[in-house]
């Protein structure tokens, strides 16, 4: 990366601090952590459900230290006096699906307790014109979703609301069970409804891409699709809930472990997640995702999970409504920017 160069003269306790910003580096983990840490502690004491082992510096300083050790991994960091007062990490990828891109990880970025939120705004300054200078246009970041003055902060820098996940406590919750609904039957799928999975596995994908979410999506291959879909019959360790009604699935529901080996900032121990949902059109507001739901979390806290975690499109309508109102706490949300690559044909 470049040398960054910007500096700012602040007035702090009638003294002269000056804060500069310089690129990151690996001397600077541990003290990035350190913030990291402190940030978590903040967010627990709004969002109760995030997990607590996050608060510890040792595991900050690692999701860090993880973060930036990714390939093509740069970030910028803010200085004063010395000391490291807030960072910014990017990953520079590219794929299919988003083209060249950077991504932000909760991870990657925090700020001191005791500076104010605007520091995020001169922090992705600083980065993002290297970025863009790089061809990527496209920027992506997870923000902590207990901190509504921060996440205005990345709004102000032209960012909007894509993706929200959210969590729901098992522990303490009660199911009203057994929940039915007329003429409908809510069981666990076995590979014997390998068929009638086969048939519903495009929902989601075409009710994805209408208005107003229009979220392209890569697999476009129904065949493909239709594999998928049936394949998670197979796996011992995926619950598909399905409702049936006149012989077809009308309503669905997949859960799945989440894999703990790897440093999360937003997932506990002993979460399930609610991967894949979809309702046919015709058989919305009848109760039928509403009994399916219950059954899927009480088989879940059966079977010793203690939260649940979900994520949605915020431009998907329905989805937006339904999870909060059954009681899903959003714990971060992703946020998006897409810059107009024709900036690099002005010239000065």
């Amino acid at each position: 990366m470049q040398q960054i160069k910007s500096s700012f003269m602040m007035i702090k306790n009638r003294g002269v601090h000056f804060m500069y910003f310089i690129p990151f580096t690996d001397e600077l983990i541990s003290e990035a952590g350190q913030l990291l840490s402190k940030r978590h502690k903040l967010d627990r004491e709004i969002l109760s459900v995030l997990p607590i082992e996050c608060e510890d510096e040792n595991y900050a300083t690692t999701a860090v230290k993880t973060i930036w050790s990714r390939p093509n991994s740069s970030g910028v960091a803010a200085m004063e006096d010395g000391k490291l007062i807030g960072y910014l990490i990017g990953q520079k990828m590219e794929n299919p699906l988003r083209g060249r891109h950077v991504w932000m990880n909760l991870e990657g970025h925090a700020i001191s307790c005791n500076t104010y939120v605007e520091l995020y705004r001169d922090l992705y300054s600083e980065a993002s014109q290297l970025w863009v200078d790089e061809g990527y246009y496209s920027h992506f970041a997870l923000i902590p979703a207990s901190q509504p003055e921060l996440l205005h902060s990345w709004f102000r820098l032209g960012f909007g609301f894509e993706q929200t996940h959210a969590l729901l406590s098992l522990f303490d919750r009660e199911f009203p069970l057994p929940l039915s609904i007329p003429n409908v039957e809510i069981r666990l799928a076995s590979p014997e409804d390998r068929s009638l999975v086969e048939e519903i596995a495009n929902i989601i994908r075409i009710h994805q891409n209408k208005a107003p979410v229009f979220a392209y999506s890569l697999r476009d291959d129904p065949e493909e699709l239709r594999k998928g879909y049936a394949g998670l019959l197979d796996d011992h360790d995926v619950d598909f809930w399905i409702a049936l009604k006149d012989g077809k699935i009308v309503s669905f529901q997949g859960y799945f472990p989440f894999d703990r080996s790897n440093v999360n900032l937003n997932v506990p121990d002993r979460c399930v997640e609610l991967g894949v949902a979809g309702t046919l059109d015709q058989y919305r507001g009848q109760g039928i995702n509403y009994a399916l739901t219950l059954h899927g979390l009480a088989h879940a806290k059966k079977k010793g999970y203690v939260s649940c975690m979900t994520d949605w499109r915020e431009t998907n309508l329905q989805s937006s409504r339904y999870w909060p109102r059954q009681g899903f706490l959003p714990v971060s949300y992703r946020v998006s920017r897409l810059i107009d690559s024709r900036i690099t044909l002005v010239k000065e």
